[in-house]
């Protein structure tokens, strides 16, 4: 039987399709939600692996595309690009492979070393979700875990930045009772806590139409931030009402879009 270690767990899950895997113990998520923590889903847990699918750069900077659709109205084409780019290609992809990868390496866990191994599912935007009763929050923080795994940290738009690749990834866990040596959490701080946008402040927060992100008092630039630095309005996030041009947030994506973390492998 293979001996299971934390660089054979990683390769596994890159070979089921992940750009990125980390692990991090359980007791990093000593603190949160009640209901939401590893030990509330797995008992016996001790660990949890983490992987990431990025997001290819034209997915990301799509909100250009609809110029070029002359047949359709200008509002309609931008929920034409949002729904086929952003939510499809940018979303809805990833998630399921890394659905599929999590449910694979649980098996793999369970069938040859019966650990028992749950793939917390990334279910936020694969439509899975029901339509009317919106949680508060999914069943487990995919983004916090990715940051316990050492694969980044929460910048100013709450999104998990990665050194690599910035935010443009999408994460799914999978909470087992293997005993895995966790990696370290990043020591170098990845978001440039506002620089990136001069005296305006933050970029991304410059560029929340509805004012939805809110940096928390008293937060430590100097800290790497293993928890996230902002409040989120989400019902404003989320809101795709406007008018004319405008909806929700103009093009649902800006604040990954528009960060320079990772910005770009390629050349628009």
């Amino acid at each position: 039987m293979t001996r299971l270690t934390s660089d054979f767990i990683k390769n596994l899950m890159k070979e089921y399709g992940v750009d990125l895997a980390g692990i991090a113990s359980v007791e990093r998520f000593r603190g949160a939600p009640p209901g939401h923590g590893p030990l509330d889903l797995v008992p016996r847990a001790k660990s949890v692996i983490v992987g990431g699918i990025r997001i290819p750069d034209p997915v990301v900077d799509y909100d250009e595309y609809h110029l070029k659709m002359t047949e359709m109205e200008t509002g309609l084409g931008i929920l034409a690009n949002i729904e086929n780019f952003y939510m499809q290609m940018g979303h809805y992809v990833q998630d399921m492979m890394l659905n599929i990868a999590a449910t694979r390496l649980a098996n793999y866990l369970e069938v040859n070393h019966g650990l028992r191994s749950l793939p917390a599912v990334n279910a936020q935007h694969t439509g899975l979700g029901h339509p009317v009763m919106e949680a508060t929050m999914g069943f487990f923080s995919q983004r916090h875990a990715a940051v316990r795994a050492g694969l980044g940290e929460f910048g100013f738009s709450g999104l998990v930045i990665n050194p690599r690749f910035g935010p443009r990834v999408r994460y799914v866990s999978v909470i087992t009772e293997a005993d895995l040596e966790p990696d370290p959490l990043l020591t170098e701080k990845v978001c440039m806590r506002g620089k990136c946008g001069g005296d305006a402040g933050p970029r991304c927060q410059q560029r929340c139409a509805k004012g939805a992100l809110k940096l928390l008092p008293d937060i430590d630039l100097e800290n790497v931030f293993i928890d996230i630095p902002v409040r989120l309005d989400r019902p404003k996030c989320i809101d795709m009402s406007g008018a004319g041009e405008v909806i929700g947030c103009t093009f649902v994506g800006t604040c990954m879009r528009d960060c320079p973390v990772g910005k770009q492998l390629t050349n628009r």
